[in-house]
């Protein structure tokens, strides 16, 4: 089972599920949120790996074009040394994080993996255009690098 969320930090710093928020983050070049990843019960990064999290959705949709090209790929977040990598291993992705001495892992099916990283990324950039629509551009942007 694969859960993928996205979260947005509001001025209290609170975390809001994205499909909740109604009002726009306070400042449209750093929005600051988290990215929620879990397989089969291992949750391979969650809400204390907090970041601008656009900028980190826009950077795991430039991931999956080389996967599907190469077989791996890999990005650090925005704003700190965390390392996020998916490594195809025949039908299986291993999909992991690395911060500091810390790794977390977790196998799935490839197919699986990509419905789900596909259809949540795309959701959120759906909701991002509208909270806003100054950045509507970039995000469509990434969104269609993403479903490609």
């Amino acid at each position: 089972m694969i859960e993928i969320e996205t979260y947005l930090r509001d001025s209290d710093g609170k975390f809001v599920q994205v499909d909740a928020c109604a009002a726009r983050p306070a400042d449209a070049d750093y929005v600051e949120g988290a990215m929620r990843i879990a397989i089969h019960g291992v949750e391979v990064i969650g809400i204390k790996e907090w970041d601008y999290v656009d900028q980190l959705w826009a950077y795991v949709a430039s991931m999956i074009p080389q996967l599907s090209a190469t077989g791996y790929a890999s990005t650090y977040f925005p704003d700190q040394p965390i390392e996020l990598s998916f490594q195809r291993q025949g039908s299986q992705v291993l999909v992991s994080v690395k911060s500091g001495n810390d790794v977390k892992k977790a196998g799935v099916s490839m197919p699986d993996f990509l419905v789900s990283l596909k259809g949540a990324g795309a959701a959120f950039f759906d909701k991002m255009s509208e909270l806003l629509p100054e950045n509507a551009d970039s995000y469509r942007e990434s969104r269609r690098e993403l479903l490609s």
